[in-house]
């Protein structure tokens, strides 16, 4: 039979144990926020799109951040996402928080990476798209 389905606490890895295609919990610090992209809709709402630089001290990857995220996406804070997915576009991989995922403020100083590794960024390695 199979085992029942228990809420346990999310497992938060390194950002240099990314894999692409998965969904991950990460305890993060942001090293840069860049907007990309940026249009005001007819109601006056703006949307904006950023390639943020995001890490801990294993490694850094980059991280599309849309809207409000960018609230809390800014230089130099700490954020929590869970459920994050790790996708690979045009060979490269880059962390997107879309709606199955979640963005928040780390509330745990001891989760809180003190530095970033950015000489490691896992978004520079090229992944074969490798048919399943």
């Amino acid at each position: 039979g199979k085992e029942p389905i228990t809420l346990k606490k999310p497992t938060f890895i390194n950002v240099a144990n990314l894999n692409p295609g998965t969904r991950v919990n990460l305890h993060l610090k942001v090293t840069s926020v860049k907007v990309i992209r940026e249009r005001k809709r007819y109601e006056g709402t703006l949307n904006r799109t950023a390639e943020c630089v995001v890490g801990d001290d294993s490694a850094s990857v980059n991280l599309i951040a849309k809207d409000e995220q960018l609230d809390l996406i800014k230089e130099g804070a700490h954020v929590t996402v869970r459920n994050a997915h790790a996708n690979v576009v045009k060979e490269h991989m880059r962390l997107e928080v879309d709606r199955w995922a979640k963005v928040e403020v780390t509330t745990d100083n001891s989760a809180k990476p003190k530095t970033v590794n950015s000489k490691k960024n896992m978004s520079e390695t090229e992944y074969e798209l490798v048919p399943s």
